[in-house]
């Protein structure tokens, strides 16, 4: 077996349609280190799943997963670091791959969304986590994980927000100002996911980008910046579920996963990504 692969088979690059990408870069981790671990800790554990889905009755496998090397970082250097990654990002996409990321913090989404946006044009972004990320700067990076959805939406692209549980008096103010749609995870916690709103907030086209922390705590633990009274990994499902049944999901990525030397967090955090790919099998018809 490859050690790279994600699962128990590791297709050739020539044969995948999907390419899982690690990234383990964290340099811009405001509060607990390791998130760099997180693409490792998770392939690993990927490999002790069950291959079929019972429920989508698939093996995502079907359609050949390629787990690539993972992307080099430059030391004490984010924007070099972001050029490496949406460099990378772009030779894969140009060679017709669907690109499933995996870091590392939340700061790689804006130079994956760019390569995104430049091979296959307009979309928008559902951001699941547990913060807005809407930091005009944070400790005096614009390119901070907690600037990175202030970014992505600064080049235009559309942004709804699922899960939220901590924004700032300016993030607050900037998302109302733009009318960005948020469904933070109190109300979800109230009255359930609002699933029709939420479908409806998006564009036909999305991107996915799922932070780790958006799960409550007591079902994932291993994360960077953990907030009480989040959402529940089945409710988790359903949305991705949703999302993918009524629209074309274009790229993804996974990340702030740290691990904490348990290994329950990183089988959950593989199980929800092994999820996201089946279902990307079974809307794509692959």
């Amino acid at each position: 077996m490859d050690v790279r692969a994600f699962g128990e088979e590791q297709a050739p690059f020539e044969r995948a349609r999907v390419v899982v990408l690690p990234v383990p870069y964290d340099l811009s981790l405001s509060f607990l280190p390791g998130a760099r671990l997180g693409p490792e800790a998770i392939l690993s554990a990927s490999r002790e799943l069950e291959p079929y889905d019972f429920e989508l009755e698939l093996d995502p496998a079907r359609a050949g997963i390629h787990a690539a090397e993972e992307v080099p970082m430059v030391a004490g250097d984010a924007t070099a670091s972001h050029a490496l990654i949406e460099d990378r990002a772009r030779e894969l996409l140009a060679a017709g791959k669907f690109v499933v990321a995996l870091g590392g913090d939340h700061s790689i989404t804006l130079p994956l969304v760019r390569a995104h946006h430049a091979a296959l044009g307009a979309f928008g972004v559902l951001h699941v986590d547990a913060h807005d990320d809407l930091y005009d700067r944070w400790q005096g990076s614009p390119l901070s994980h907690a600037s990175v959805m202030r970014r992505v939406h600064e080049l235009g692209v559309p942004l709804v927000q699922v899960g939220q549980r901590a924004v700032a008096r300016d993030s607050h103010a900037y998302l109302q100002a733009h009318a960005i749609p948020q469904f933070p995870a109190r109300r979800i916690a109230r009255e359930g996911l609002p699933l029709d709103e939420i479908l409806e907030a998006l564009p036909p086209r999305v991107y996915l980008s799922f932070d780790f922390d958006a799960l409550d705590p007591s079902e994932m633990p291993a994360v960077g910046t953990p907030l009480a009274g989040g959402l529940r990994f089945g409710q988790a499902l359903d949305l991705l579920e949703a999302v993918f049944e009524a629209k074309e999901v274009v790229g993804m990525d996974f990340v702030e996963f740290s691990p904490v030397g348990l290994f329950y967090p990183a089988m959950t955090a593989a199980q929800l990504v092994h999820r996201a790919l089946g279902l990307k099998v079974r809307s794509a018809g692959w």
